[in-house]
């Protein structure tokens, strides 16, 4: 009996708490009207990330986004207004043109002016500088300084407090910050997201810094004319809703996120595989060159061989035409003198010699014939004496000899 008890009280327990927690989630996401609204809102033309334009002049951004999303769960058609700068999206809004202002910072000046939902993000407030500059880190390093706000932003109304830093107004951000650029004022108090956007955007990013910490953070919500309670109660259940939703994180990220990184995954896979690709093209012709220039060098070297073999066939032929020569004379020469050391029939008194055809010759035409021989003719002292007694050659000559041995 006690067992059953128990179990009945567990499972009353267990279906009051089901019942309870059913009730609740959906309570929590049954917020949708059945009655279709809608509205005007007045966007500004170009406050990235809340506000932007394409080129069709069709407004996108945070602020677009969120007011989709919020609508969409509060069942509100939006018909969009677009405007040049803030004075013209608050004249809208206070004039009875538009019914709402999507995204805009709430402080006590403007809520003598419009009502606010609840909150849609926050916005840090901050003192920009150039990336060079030192020494600034609050609103007293600003004194005596050039500082540059824009009309009706909430940097305004920050400095107008200290009566001791001179503002310099401008009527939208992008003029304040080409005058921060360009050294015409030295700081500029804006909200952080706004202008790093718009530094981004004009790839400047890098020349401007945060001096210091924020100054305030401005809560950020949908604006709609004074008194318009109805609408807040209509959109402020979706707000609620909405700001639950992974969704808004997603859409937050989005504009609100840091900028993707040049060098992403894949990114950096194209640049190794071009600088992959470009080395082996650079091997490749640098190996076609070498290639090039080996092959250029061994026609070269084949050409000077070929000429080398050339010019040794031509010393050969001649060496060999000269050996032939040679060796031709020589057997001449060889067979003269064979012909010379025979036996020569020779006259015994006029000492002719008889060729082989049976011509008597003198003997020295014979020799030079056969030979290589050369003949003077001169005579003997024995001849001298018996032939040319009384010229005494030989009795001359001897006397000349001693006279120059003396």
């Amino acid at each position: 009996m006690l067992k059953s008890n128990c179990f009945v009280i567990v499972a009353v327990l267990i279906y009051t708490f089901l019942s309870a927690g059913f009730s609740h989630s959906s309570s929590a996401q049954a917020f949708q009207p059945s009655q279709p609204l809608t509205v005007k809102a007045a966007v500004l033309k170009n406050f990235p990330p809340h506000y932007t334009t394409d080129a069709n002049g069709k407004p996108s951004g945070f602020a677009v986004d969120v007011l989709e999303r919020v609508t969409q769960i509060a069942n509100i058609q939006v018909e969009y207004i677009v405007k040049e700068d803030w004075q013209d999206v608050f004249e809208a809004l206070k004039s009875g043109e538009a019914d709402l202002i999507p995204d805009q910072g709430i402080t006590e000046r403007r809520k003598q002016w419009f009502d606010y939902s609840l909150s849609t993000e926050a916005c840090p407030i901050g003192i920009f500088v150039l990336s060079e500059t030192e020494g600034v880190e609050s609103l007293d390093d600003l004194i005596g300084k050039k500082t540059a706000v824009v009309a009706l932003n909430v940097g305004e109304a920050i400095i107008a407090k200290r009566s001791a830093i001179k503002p310099i107004v401008f009527d939208n951000v992008e003029a304040a910050l080409l005058s921060l650029l360009s050294g015409n004022v030295d700081a500029l108090i804006f909200p952080e997201p706004v202008i790093m956007m718009f530094a981004r955007e004009a790839r400047v990013d890098r020349r401007i810094k945060r001096a210091g910490s924020p100054l305030r953070t401005v809560k950020r919500g949908i604006a709609v004319r004074k008194g318009n309670i109805t609408l807040l109660n209509r959109l402020n259940p979706a707000i609620e809703q909405f700001l639950q939703s992974k969704e808004y994180s997603r859409i937050y990220t989005k504009w609100h996120g840091e900028p993707t990184p040049f060098w992403n995954t894949f990114r950096v896979i194209l640049a190794m595989l071009g600088f992959l690709s470009l080395t082996a093209v650079i091997m490749g012709y640098w190996r076609y060159r070498s290639m090039a220039v080996l092959n250029i060098e061994l026609k070269k070297q084949i050409r000077l061989r070929e000429a080398a073999e050339q010019d040794l066939k031509a010393s050969y032929d001649t060496l060999e035409q000269k050996v032939e020569e040679r060796t031709r004379k020589l057997k001449a020469a060889l067979s003269e003198v064979k012909a010379l050391s025979g036996l020569l029939p020779i006259c015994s008194h006029c000492k002719k010699i008889r060729d082989d055809q049976g011509y008597w010759k003198q003997i020295e035409s014979y020799i030079q014939e056969h030979s290589e021989a050369e003949f003077s003719h001169s005579i003997c002292r024995d001849c001298a004496a018996k032939h040319y007694p009384e010229l005494k050659i030989y009795e001359i000559m001897d006397a000349e000899d001693n006279e120059s041995s003396d």
